[in-house]
Order: C-alpha cells, then structure tokens, then sequence
C-alpha cells in the first residue's frame, strides 16, 4: 500500500510539474502578446524568455519541496539522500563525529 502511494505521489508530482510550466509560459506569452497587440511594443521575446525562466523556477521549488518533505513530516525518499548532499554532510542532520561548538 506504501509503494503505491509513493508511486501516485511521483506521478502527481510530474503533472503538477507541467501543468506548473504550461500555466507560467502561457501567462507570459499572453502578457507579451496583449502588450504587443496593444502598445505596438516588441516585448514578446522578452516574455517568452521570462516565462521559461520563472517556469524553471517553479519547477525547482516544487521538485525541493517535494525532496525535502512536506509538513507532513514525511522524510527524503530513498534514491534521493546520496543524490542530493555532498559525501560530507548528513542528510540525516545528526552531528555525529561533528564538533558541536
């Protein structure tokens, strides 16, 4: 039962994901569009370029919200301890061996 709310977990990730990009790209592109449209401005590359990067952005808050857990209280998932902390650090947040000054 565990393993399949992992799985649904991931998979709803993934369409928050892209949905999350479709929505900031598309915003920004109608933003462009209308400014263009209306104001005679050129501004729609700029849009576009925008919308792409605050898309990233969204993306890699939802992707390090979803790896750090939520309020939930829920811990890192498994493949992703060693992926995302250098060989030095805990990924635990213990202070074992460490000075504790």
């Amino acid at each position: 039962m565990k393993e399949k709310r992992e799985v649904l977990e991931i998979l709803f990730l993934i369409l928050q994901v892209g949905i999350t990009m479709l929505v900031t790209f598309g915003l920004c592109f109608a933003i462009g569009f209308f400014l263009d449209k209306n104001l005679g401005t050129h501004l729609l590359w700029l849009f576009i370029i925008l919308g792409i990067l605050s898309g990233y952005r969204a993306v890699y808050l939802l992707i390090r919200k979803y790896i750090k857990g939520n309020a939930n209280g829920r811990s890192e998932p498994e493949w992703a301890k060693g992926a995302f902390h250098p060989d030095d650090e805990d990924p635990e947040g213990s202070d074992s061996g460490k000075d504790s000054r």
